[in-house]
């Protein structure tokens, strides 16, 4: 196995996920799009204990074809996202801390409190189920954003790559964190016209600066990941 294997990619995505504070319990999950067709998932385990080996692949009917996992009703939405969405490469759904404490006000968003929230600029909805709407999946409600907050439970992130969707999950946490934090003290938020200039610039240069420099770190903190690299 090398490094650029999906399977050790979402092991490193998870890692990081944990490494950066938005640990879910065992109810995360990360998946990707597979080139065989269906999609790589893993099952109910914390992000931290993911090595490349428990990695499995899904057809779109949730079937198991390749590798081991227990079934998670939480990979319906990410079956229907793929199947909704053709530019989606990435999925994770994550229930942090204070994306779920954001996610307790129905209709809420993360507000352009600081530069990394500029990420999700437009890129927002929002996602209640009231036992009313079964007929209203959460991939529907998503539509074309990247993000959709999930009330009184967390958010989904659904991007054009793995590495792009596990930098701005890490990103939605921090900017709900700042979010919080912003509005107990009475701030205010980033001027429209830096939020576009910033959303330009961070999608280009700082995502994926930022995920090889996770990657790096990955090396250091979790050198077992690595054990499972042949080249």
């Amino acid at each position: 196995m090398d490094i650029d294997d999906i399977r050790f990619r979402i092991a490193a995505s998870r890692r990081m996920l944990h490494r950066l504070g938005c640990d879910s319990n065992v109810g995360g999950h990360v998946s990707a799009r597979a080139d065989e067709g269906g999609f790589w998932a893993t099952g109910f385990e914390y992000f931290d204990q993911t090595t490349p080996d428990r990695v499995a692949r899904l057809n779109s009917d949730l079937e198991v074809v390749e590798g081991t996992l227990s079934f998670s009703p939480a990979l319906n939405f990410h079956a229907r996202i793929y199947e909704l969405r053709p530019d989606v490469a990435a999925v994770v759904h994550l229930h942090s801390h204070y994306i779920s404490v954001l996610s307790s006000v129905e209709g809420k968003t993360v507000g352009m409190y600081n530069v990394g929230a500029v990420l999700f600029h437009e890129e927002q909805a929002t996602y209640f189920d009231d036992g009313y709407k079964a007929h209203v999946s959460v991939a529907d409600a998503l539509g074309d954003k990247r993000v959709v907050i999930m009330k009184n439970h967390g958010a989904i992130i659904a991007s054009d790559s793995l590495e792009n969707a596990t930098i701005e999950a890490a990103m939605l946490e921090q900017a709900a964190r700042y979010h919080l934090d912003c509005e107990a003290i009475g701030g205010t938020e980033i001027a429209l016209d830096e939020v576009l200039n910033g959303k330009r610039m961070y999608r280009l240069h700082f995502l994926p600066n930022m995920w090889e420099s996770n990657l790096e770190r990955l090396r250091r903190s979790d050198p077992d990941l690595f054990d499972h690299l042949t080249s």
